[in-house]
């Protein structure tokens, strides 16, 4: 599989990505599907599964009785949760048990993919999905049907953006798209500001370009009116000055880098947070190595409380991918095989922000690219 954002990684870093427009933490399962706290992805980048899982280890699966396709991403929006075939530009709404019930085309290119990578809800159920590889946001309408296109070639100078994320927020100016921009030019390089996009969601109308504080906004996870944005500028390099863990105020469309990346010991590819405690997967800059740790911040100040080199939870590859906060559980994937099948992790928080892994650990049985709280 071609690597579409870090030529320097072991893994096609494009399958990562945070909760796409949902919250990075939830309390409880929704009626339909009891005991459930997470939903996950899984790919081995030839096929895929998707599915639930309790804290108390039960485990459903979905694999087969669709074309899930290979390269996977989840988001949560609106109280609705999706997977993203990514390669077969579908969409698949999820029941509250992980099994699709639901199927969306996300194909607008002429040719080859449009590489759809998040979904965000508006008011009025319309889907608004950034399409990597077209230079536009799709948005449908409830019934599937395209309701139009908003084209971004014009924001950087190769004709392509690379808008990567997507998530819509009532704003004291009403209701608001932030699409991120990585503008990877030359690709997939981070050489040149990355940008955030303010889209008028009534009228469809881009307002604002806001020059984000960071580089390479890899992955976006939502808190109430917060971003929080995981900027790992190149990830052959640790220590640039503009990459980190950045904060983006939608209700000011303001942002400032709270975290640099060379505090925490790694480039950020994953943020999550649950009230001040922060966390975040980093990977350290070795080429084809690029071995992953959880490390955590304080999320009101920006300091660091655990870095790489104290890290609970290290691999020798880029093996973590998936971060979410459940209640007050953080679950972490792991893409390294164990005896019970591919592990997600439960570490406990403490009020010092310094998580601690549990005993436990759930498994599933693909190797984990995404995990996300029920919405």
């Amino acid at each position: 599989m071609t690597m579409r954002r870090a030529s320097s990684l072991v893994v096609p870093l494009a399958a990562i990505l945070a909760c796409g427009g949902g919250s990075g933490s939830s309390g409880g399962a929704p009626s339909s599907c009891p005991g459930v706290a997470a939903l996950w992805a899984a790919s081995d980048y030839s096929s895929s599964a998707v599915g639930s899982v309790s804290l108390a280890g039960k485990v459903d699966s979905v694999a087969g009785a669709v074309d899930l396709g290979a390269d996977p991403a989840m988001s949560i929006s609106a109280g609705r949760a999706f997977y993203v075939a990514r390669d077969e530009d579908a969409i698949f709404e999820l029941d509250g048990c992980g099994a699709p019930k639901r199927r969306f085309s996300a194909h607008v290119a002429s040719q080859g993919t449009s590489d759809p990578y998040a979904v965000a809800v508006a008011h009025d159920g319309t889907l608004w999905i950034p399409l990597f590889l077209a230079a536009s946001v799709l948005v449908l309408d409830p019934d599937g049907s395209v309701a139009r296109t908003i084209d971004l070639s014009r924001f950087d100078g190769d004709g392509n953006p690379d808008a990567s994320n997507i998530v819509i927020v009532d704003t004291p100016a009403g209701e608001k798209a932030f699409v991120a921009l990585d503008r990877l030019n030359p690709y997939p390089k981070s050489a040149q500001p990355s940008w955030m996009l303010r889209i008028d969601v009534a009228t469809a109308k881009i307002e604002a370009i806001v020059a984000l504080a960071g580089r390479n906004p890899f992955t976006v996870t939502q808190a109430g009116s917060i971003l929080w944005l995981a900027d790992p500028g190149n990830f052959d390099d640790a220590t640039e000055a503009d990459a980190g863990i950045e904060r983006f105020d939608t209700s000011t469309s303001t942002t400032a880098l709270v975290t640099p990346e060379a505090q925490l010991g790694g480039s950020v590819a994953q943020v999550a947070v649950a009230g001040s405690c922060g966390t975040a997967l980093v990977a350290d800059p070795t080429p084809n190595v690029n071995a992953t740790s959880l490390v955590a911040f304080d999320a009101s100040t920006g300091a660091p409380t655990v870095t790489a080199s104290r890290s609970p939870l290290t691999t020798a590859g880029f093996d973590l991918q998936g971060l979410s906060w459940v209640g007050g559980d953080l679950l972490v994937g792991d893409r390294r095989r164990a005896a019970g099948g591919y592990p997600i992790h439960v570490l406990a928080g403490n009020a010092a922000c310094t998580v601690m892994e549990r005993t436990n650990s759930l498994f599933v049985p693909m190797p984990p690219v995404a995990v996300c709280p029920i919405p």
